[in-house]
């Protein structure tokens, strides 16, 4: 198996951002490999960049790969505990990417 394609978020994961970051994401869809986002640095996600992570995910899933978030910081887990999907995302903590 091919390994992941890793995805940096930016420290500052909001609506201005969210339209370039899907269309950046969207790329690795077509490679066929999972996707490692990492989120070692983000200091403020939002609902809407979220959701680009979420739609990642299920699009992913339906081709049997997956969109990992390696390295949250408290800031991403804090946003995604809020907004309740830490259950949907695949969360991993101190992985190297």
């Amino acid at each position: 198996m091919a390994e992941p394609a890793t995805y940096q978020l930016e420290s500052i994961s909001d609506i201005s951002k969210a339209e370039l970051m899907h269309e950046q994401l969207e790329n690795f869809l077509s490679s066929g490999v999972s996707v490692a986002v990492d989120a070692s640095q983000v200091e403020r996600i939002d609902t809407s960049a979220m959701q680009v992570l979420m739609a990642l995910n299920t699009t992913l899933r339906k081709q049997e790969l997956t969109a990992s978030i390696v390295n949250p910081t408290e800031n991403f887990l804090s946003t995604a505990r809020l907004l309740g999907v830490t259950d949907e995302l695949v969360i991993v903590k101190n992985e190297k990417v």
